[in-house]
């Protein structure tokens, strides 16, 4: 179910699409089917912090982008503007991707330990929806 996460952190690095709808609406349906299928607390607090912590994640990562997006347009702006000069905003995205992945697979494996196959099973299906 990080996947569709995951896609989502694709396209704001590839800039197709709007992910922060697609993501928030994803773990939107995930903390409530976490809340319905998950009976045990402390698994299900430890669920719930996952996808707290994947949401803080997740708008970090946009932070990091939205810098390097800003970057390109001043460029795009400065008709003076060299190949350095986009070189240079584009610098960044070797680590912002990898942050967002390592940070991703972390808490992807968090919430799976969190949950019974049968409960991720569940919240999977109703947060791909």
């Amino acid at each position: 179910m990080f996947w569709v996460a995951l896609s989502a952190f694709i396209m704001s690095l590839t800039g197709e699409g709007d992910d922060t709808f697609v993501v928030r609406a994803f773990l939107a349906r995930a903390r409530e089917a976490v809340t319905e299928q998950v009976h045990d607390a402390a698994r299900q607090r430890q669920a719930l912090q996952a996808l707290d912590r994947t949401s803080k994640a997740f708008a970090r990562h946009r932070e990091r982008t939205a810098k390097i997006s800003e970057c390109i347009e001043r460029a795009d702006r400065n008709f003076a503007a060299s190949a350095a000069d986009y070189q240079a905003c584009l610098v960044d995205v070797a680590p912002a991707w990898d942050a967002a992945s390592e940070q991703l697979i972390t808490l992807s494996n968090e919430f799976r330990r969190a949950l019974t196959p049968a409960e991720l099973a569940a919240i999977r299906s109703e947060a791909e929806k």
